[in-house]
């Protein structure tokens, strides 16, 4: 890096403290401000703050990884995720902002209550801040400690200490408030420096027919082809198409954050009502898979002509910036990097703190105590969390695997995050049986040695998960009634809840609530509707890069059939709400 570079950097650097400073004095008021902007968001800052903090600096080198290996479709492999996000969107986000909670660990006592609730919360608050929490930003670390050795040329250590530095002395000024704020610029930074090495990539590898040209055509199928294989045989469930099928049908709902995923359930808190909720979840699933795929896609399948031969892929992105851009460039696209890395570190920090602050700390251990205290508690946590976190990331070695390990690990919780919001049945215990199935499953499928492939280890450990939790539901009672009526009444979910509804006369019942009647089947075509928005854009940019006319006019015409039925299910939400 040149002095120009360097100095783009700083100033960077010295703009993000800048803000943060700035936030400190309202992000320390209390805990509900530190950790949630005292619920004052508005819809387009929540929501470009999920998609800042959802693109990290090893977002760009896993996608890399993915292309490189397997090609465009591969990316199903985080693709499929945008099914269970506008999920989130159209069925919990109200749900979510209605129950106004500080941390969704919360969630369990007002759902289930008694000693059954309490020792979920506990026990799923450690799970989650000290093994789901640190194993993440461990990856983020490792992916900025190899950016900093391509570009530095030092060891990892020094990066992961570097990198790791940066973000508790971020995050112990900025709270919540700084988070969201900075998450705006870094947003902004981090897209327009990938589009720029996207741009400069193509240009060095020759241009977009060039590079088509040049790769294998199967790998710039966004769709897998369907392989001659039965459908019975081992070969059909190993191959891309096979994978596919299994992240769009089972992975979305198999996985730890398939009731919206704790930092997006913490935007969706912090905004100003449902409305603000439903729209901040939107817009981020609409920026973080149609408008955001293509830009390092297209630098991934450029890195194929300029790095045919490298064989750790996940470098072939730092390489790109230190071999193709001249100065400052250089260091616009390393700021923009570091912008990446702080959006999703910070929010780690706070949001793993907020579990161990206000989950633990302040539930079971001082109760009680003045609202500087626990944010002084929080503070400590994040230097305990990021320790650890360091330590992790020294262990690793690649952001990919580590990425699919956290999805697996999580894999049997998915069905009972999503149950619990729409009947009444679950309970405490078999959560609690999913958790622990989940991580004892999982642990086995990667350290036994058996040759699975990571599709079939998805469906091995939802499947063997569901085989512990479900005899546990039915075989443990149901949460005592005044637990379930006061949840009805504070949430009013839709779904299997007649039994709960029934003792209640309506207009007592909306009396109560201020909530009128959620439909389902409102809901669900509004979740179609989404879906055909989103993949229909993402489907419609890349056939427009790959100058597929026929194909881009089909994807866009489905987008625009979303757009219009989203914009029927908001009339009707908005009806029903009067």
């Amino acid at each position: 890096m040149t002095t120009a570079d360097i100095v783009v950097v700083v100033a960077y650097l010295l703009l993000v403290f800048y803000i943060g400073a700035r936030f400190t004095k309202r992000a320390n008021i209390d805990t509900n401000s530190y950790f949630l902007s005292s619920r004052n968001l508005p819809w387009w800052i929540a929501g470009t703050s999920m998609v800042a903090t959802s693109f990290s600096c090893d977002t760009p080198l896993y996608v890399t990884q993915l292309v490189r290996s397997g090609g465009i479709s591969l990316n199903w492999q985080w693709w499929s995720f945008a099914v269970g996000g506008l999920f989130s969107a159209f069925l919990l986000a109200r749900l979510w902002r209605r129950a106004e909670v500080v941390t969704d660990l919360e969630l369990a006592e007002i759902r289930y209550g008694g000693k059954a609730g309490a020792i979920l919360r506990i026990v799923k608050a450690g799970w989650m801040a000290l093994a789901i929490n640190t194993i993440a930003m461990s990856w983020v670390l490792l992916a900025m400690a190899k950016i900093i050795g391509a570009v530095w040329g030092g060891p990892k250590w020094v990066g992961v200490i570097s990198a790791a530095g940066l973000a508790v002395g971020y995050s112990f000024m900025a709270g919540f408030w700084g988070v969201v704020v900075t998450d705006l610029a870094q947003f902004i930074i981090a897209l327009a420096g990938a589009v720029v090495l996207a741009v400069v990539a193509v240009n060095a590898a020759g241009g977009m027919d060039a590079i088509i040209a040049a790769v294998p055509p199967d790998m710039l199928q966004m769709l897998p082809s369907a392989p001659p294989d039965s459908i019975f045989s081992g070969e059909f469930w190993t191959g891309a198409f096979g994978g596919f099928i299994v992240y769009a049908s089972i992975q979305w709902w198999a996985n730890i954050n398939a009731d919206g995923g704790g930092k997006v359930i913490q935007r969706m808190s912090a905004t100003k009502n449902e409305a603000h909720a439903f729209g901040a979840t939107l817009w981020f699933n609409v920026a973080h898979y149609a408008l955001r795929t293509w830009p390092w896609i297209i630098a991934a399948l450029a890195s194929l002509v300029l790095y045919p031969n490298l064989t750790d892929h996940e470098m072939a992105y730092p390489m790109m910036i230190v071999d193709l851009l001249p100065s400052p460039w250089t260091g616009f696209l390393v700021a923009g990097l570091v912008a990446a890395f702080m959006s999703t570190i910070d929010t780690q920090l706070n949001w793993g703190s907020s579990y161990l602050t206000h989950d633990i700390y302040r539930r079971w251990i001082a109760p009680g105590k003045s609202e500087k205290h626990y944010i002084g508690a929080a503070k400590i946590s994040m230097i305990v969390l990021i320790a650890i976190t360091a330590l992790i990331a020294q262990r690793i070695d690649s952001v990919t695997e580590a990425f699919k390990f956290i999805i697996a690990f999580g894999a049997g919780t998915g069905p009972i995050l999503i149950l619990r919001w729409f009947w009444w049945r679950v309970n405490a215990w078999s959560e609690i049986a999913a958790m622990v199935a989940s991580t004892v499953i999982s642990t086995w499928v990667y350290l036994s040695g058996v040759e699975m492939s990571f599709p079939l280890r998805i469906v091995t450990i939802a499947i063997g998960s569901a085989l512990v939790w479900l005899p546990v539901l039915f075989l443990t009672p149901a949460s005592d009634g005044a637990t379930l009526r006061a949840f009805y009444l504070k949430i009013h979910p839709p779904g299997a809840w007649k039994k709960i509804r029934w003792q209640f006369e309506p207009e007592t019942l909306y009396e109560n609530n201020g909530h009128t009647p959620v439909y389902m089947k409102h809901d669900l075509l509004g979740w179609l509707g989404g879906l055909m928005l989103v993949f229909g854009l993402m489907f419609g940019i890349g056939y427009t890069i790959f100058s597929d006319w026929l194909a881009m006019g089909i994807s866009f015409a489905a987008a625009l059939a979303g757009l219009g039925l989203v914009a029927w299910w908001w009339g009707v939400v908005s009806r029903e709400s009067k």
